[in-house]
């Protein structure tokens, strides 16, 4: 009974060490060129610490008493994620670091044509309340918030993302937009070939926000979400968006890599699609 009991004590006096990362900063930049990788995602998978990278690469993030044995991220369009331990890092990282990405070898993607006949349709909440409200005030880089769309299996074009009732009291508006496959009922692989950012000025509340979609040929093949991420400080201000209760469902998370959350409400977005007729 002795030797358990300093046993016991043994385990309580060392389990405080599993937490000992540290604030970490550095540059992402990609492995063949030494070239800097702007708004790079960061974050525990899973967990609620995350940051993004700014405009130069740089990035820094507080892993103060984070478990050692969790995995940090660093993903974006257009690279392979690097995956690294807690513990890894705060070794590695006592000082600024450099992070290098693996360009990622992109596989042609299928070329939809259609025939003459085809048909253009509106999905998503393009009429949300007017007097409801959600979105985006003061939050942290990586804060992501988007709908579900539902559509039947089929190959589909994205043609236009549409606004609704948006509402900033910024100057100006810079965000990214992401379209994610749907997995067992949440977001899953992102399927852009290439990073897609949204700036606007001079909103007007009473006109519908068009992003013209044609450029990036986005084409999907059955349910997706498609969401707005804050990836650059803009300061004290809110952005908003007309919303539905109870009109589909909204997903959110709090940063880069963290774990997806939904509502039952339908954020005013929409998007016009069009596929083959028949």
């Amino acid at each position: 009974m002795r030797n358990f009991f300093q046993l016991a004590g043994l385990l309580i006096w060392f389990f405080p060490v599993v937490g000992t990362g540290q604030n970490i900063s550095g540059r992402v930049m990609d492995s063949e060129t030494n070239e800097s990788i702007p708004y790079v995602n960061i974050g525990i998978l899973k967990g609620e610490r995350g940051t993004v990278s700014n405009e130069e690469g740089y990035f820094f993030l507080d892993l103060t008493g984070e478990q050692v044995d969790r995995k940090l991220r660093f993903s974006f369009i257009g690279y392979e994620n690097y995956d690294i331990s807690v513990s890894e890092i705060s070794r590695n990282c006592l000082g600024p670091c450099e992070i290098k990405l693996n360009p990622k070898v992109l596989e042609m993607q299928k070329v939809v044509v259609f025939p003459r006949e085809y048909v253009e349709k509106v999905v998503g909440n393009p009429k949300p309340l007017k007097h409801a409200m959600a979105g985006f005030k003061n939050d942290s880089l990586g804060y992501e918030l988007g709908i579900r769309v539902k559509l039947k299996p089929r190959p589909t074009i994205l043609k236009e993302l549409r606004l609704h009732g948006l509402s900033t009291s910024y100057d100006t508006v810079f965000y990214r937009l992401n379209v994610y496959e749907l997995i067992d009922d949440e977001p899953g692989p992102n399927i852009l070939q290439e990073a897609i950012y949204v700036t606007l000025t001079d909103v007007d509340r009473t006109k519908d926000i068009i992003i013209d979609l044609n450029p990036y040929h986005i084409v999907v093949q059955d349910d997706f979400v498609i969401s707005l991420e804050y990836i650059r400080e803009l300061g004290e201000g809110s952005l908003s968006i007309s919303t539905g209760f109870l009109s589909g469902k909204t997903y959110y998370r709090k940063t880069s890599q963290a774990e997806w959350h939904s509502l039952p409400l339908g954020l005013g977005m929409s998007v016009l699609v069009r596929y083959q007729k028949g």
